[in-house]
């Protein structure tokens, strides 16, 4: 399967997940609401690695968890201000909003950090995302 057809799908399925943090709201806590997402996706993903032929001893003889361990905990912060964002504000400006700030950060990290070179066009897109961030936001 083509890279950008994961990449229609997985976007669908978390505009999908967004709208269910959103319809959890008041009827729950939502960072246990997120815990028991995320608990749930760990075990799918552990499943997953494990069916793929992955398994925990490689992780832990290595000494590479301590990078794991942070990301989890960055996601922690993400959830937080995200779970916060989308229980205060309109899903339909805050989903698209938090998706647009995320796509302008990837593409400074991929050119600033990563060296990558994007096509005059894909630098068009960039801007349209800047216009679209602008724009949502005053409204």
């Amino acid at each position: 399967m083509h890279w950008s057809l994961y990449i229609l799908i997985g976007a669908i399925i978390n505009v999908v997940i967004n709208w269910g943090y959103k319809a959890m709201n008041g009827k729950a806590d939502m960072f246990l609401v997120s815990a028991v997402v995320y608990f749930t996706g760990a075990i799918g993903f552990f499943v997953i690695s494990a069916f793929k032929g992955h398994y925990p001893q490689q992780l832990l003889a290595n000494g590479n968890l301590i990078l794991p361990v942070l990301m989890g905990l960055g996601c922690v912060a993400t959830m937080f201000f995200f779970l916060n964002a989308i229980t205060k504000g309109p899903i339909s400006l805050v989903d698209p909003m938090w998706a647009c700030v995320y796509a302008l950060a990837s593409a400074i990290i991929g050119m600033c950090i990563l060296k990558e070179h994007p096509s005059p066009v894909a630098l068009a897109g960039v801007a349209i995302y800047i216009v679209g961030a602008f724009l949502m936001a005053r409204g």
